[in-house]
């Protein structure tokens, strides 16, 4: 997991030529204008899900882990709380959906650590992180975010 502003996400682009070419639309695109749906950039290897939501409650929010794909969440407008915690041997509540790259948990909430991101911050998840997105800070609220698919 790593987390900063937008400003110092050009530091990544040297991961792989896929967060290249993620990173490169990132830093292009004012995804303030664009409407919720998927954008693709480089067919199944990269592709942006803008999305709107109410934050939630933390028990409504499932911790979740990906095996094919990192995730880039950039927060364009609102504020949003993470759950965090390495994928070690955790089990997974609902088994892993290869199609959907997904497998969910349940997990105490003090087995994950938890941080806010308000505007304009990202934070990059990748298939040994478990994650807990679309939990409110103080209340629910209106967040607008996109995530970037990275295939690893």
């Amino acid at each position: 997991m790593i987390t900063s502003t937008l400003d110092q996400l050009h530091w990544y682009r040297i991961i792989s030529p896929n967060f290249e070419k993620a990173i490169q639309y990132v830093l292009s695109t004012d995804f303030a204008r664009l409407e919720t749906g998927k954008y693709p950039v480089d067919g199944d290897n990269v592709f942006a899900i803008v999305n709107e939501y109410t934050t939630k409650p933390l028990a409504e929010c499932d911790p979740e882990s990906h095996r094919d794909y990192a995730d880039i969440q950039i927060v364009i407008a609102g504020a949003e709380k993470f759950g965090y915690t390495p994928l070690t041997n955790q089990a997974a509540t609902t088994p892993y959906n290869p199609e959907k790259d997904v497998a969910f948990y349940s997990l105490a909430t003090e087995e994950l650590n938890y941080l806010t991101l308000p505007a304009g911050q990202f934070i990059l998840f990748f298939p040994s992180d478990i994650h807990q997105p679309e939990v409110f800070v103080a209340q629910p609220a209106l967040v607008k975010k996109v995530v970037m698919k990275v295939a690893l």
